[in-house]
């Protein structure tokens, strides 16, 4: 079974996750379609900051929203760059429609305050829908990840396999 969205275009700059898809066998299924495919996805990743923004749980959903926020907030997260549009792709239709792409400016650590154009998945969704409760990886990994990897594994991202 394969998740579709309407075609949009589709860009290759750089992506900040902050999210599940931080989670890399999850990261390495929506690329690759398997999840044991990490050693693939790792080499594409680096952490990476964003200010501005923060990140929250959203009522009833294991994935969080990221809302513009006070100056001083800081997300931690990752910086994909993807090899091709179709990895792009894959990752917007993961994402769907309560995401808006916004583009931004992430400091890449570890690499002297290196400021990168990126563009993140914004929250779209309704705001009451959005808890005042922090998300935090680690419990999505120890809690839900195999849900979601068993749930996903029969499914396939659509991307456009010519550049693949």
């Amino acid at each position: 079974m394969a998740i579709t969205r309407p075609e949009l275009p589709v860009t290759l700059r750089p992506l900040f996750l902050y999210g599940t898809l931080r989670a890399m066998p999850l990261l390495a299924w929506a690329l690759t379609g398997d999840s044991r495919k990490t050693d693939v996805v790792a080499p594409l990743i680096k952490p990476a900051l964003l200010e501005g923004y923060a990140r929250f749980s959203l009522f009833g959903k294991d994935y969080p929203a990221l809302i513009k926020h006070n100056e001083t907030s800081i997300v931690d997260g990752l910086l994909l760059c993807p090899q091709n549009k179709s990895q792009r792709r894959k990752l917007d239709d993961f994402e769907g429609e309560a995401y808006t792409v916004t583009p931004v400016q992430v400091t890449v650590v570890g690499e002297e305050g290196q400021m990168v154009e990126a563009d993140i998945y914004l929250w779209n969704g309704e705001r009451d829908a959005v808890s005042a409760d922090s998300w935090d990886l680690d419990t999505f990994i120890k809690e839900r990840l195999d849900d979601w990897i068993e749930l996903f594994g029969g499914m396939q991202l659509v991307g456009d396999d010519e550049d693949a």
